[in-house]
């Protein structure tokens, strides 16, 4: 009785399978930074110490990638002080006790389809203090809006969150704008795209209607 059912269901699991795996077929991820790449920029209240660029990029997919950090500090003093930091895998922004200011940064770079390499833009997040905030900003028009972090893990936003997700089948820059409370404090590990955006709902329903419907044998009439 057992065999008789799962081949019966044999159908359902094939197509539900299919559903689960389809979206990343073939799919590989494309890095858009690993911070590995040493830069500092820092900026306070009674000096200016921003921006710095560096080009040739490295611990990127991206072609001939230049990337700019940028820190604004809030406040007069030199205790007002924002700092951003890439190195060793680690992305490091912090703001003084004293200020709320922001930093951002740019990279430029060859044109390049996002899509060929996923449906979304993941950050890796190792520790974020609350009320941090980003904006997501591919080719300077199309944009993710603020978006608020809820703590430490892997950060999804899909492509057609963006204002205009047409934009990544040909992407030539992407930036991030960060901004928070102040004395906040964010560390990152990778940028990236990838396929993460899991299947709706209403898939998964109908596969479980179609293992249910077909995994039970119905009683013959007579």
């Amino acid at each position: 009785m057992f065999m008789k059912i799962l081949k019966s269901s044999l159908p359902a699991l094939a197509l539900l399978c299919s559903l689960s795996i389809s979206p990343s077929a073939g799919a590989s991820v494309l890095t858009i930074d690993n911070f590995t790449h040493v830069q500092t920029a820092i900026d306070r209240g009674n000096t200016v110490g921003s921006p710095t660029t560096v080009n040739h990029l490295t611990g990127t997919d991206l072609t001939n990638a230049s990337r700019t950090f940028s820190a604004v500090a809030s406040g007069t003093t030199y205790a007002n002080k924002e700092e951003i930091a890439s190195g060793g895998n680690v992305l490091k922004i912090t703001n003084g006790g004293t200020s709320a200011g922001t930093a951002s940064i740019v990279w430029n770079f060859d044109p390049i389809n996002f899509t060929a390499h996923g449906n979304a833009i993941l950050l890796e997040i190792l520790s974020i203090d609350l009320g941090v905030q980003v904006e997501m900003i591919a080719n300077g028009s199309s944009t993710s809006g603020v978006q608020s972090f809820s703590g430490p893990g892997s950060f999804w936003l899909g492509f057609d969150e963006f204002s205009n997700p047409a934009a990544f089948s040909n992407v030539n820059s992407f930036r991030l704008n960060f901004s928070g409370p102040a004395a906040w404090d964010g560390q990152f590990r990778v940028l990236a795209t990838s396929f993460p955006v899991p299947l709706p709902p209403a898939f998964w329903l109908m596969g479980s209607v179609l293992l249910g419907g077909l995994g039970i044998p119905r009683r013959s009439t007579r």
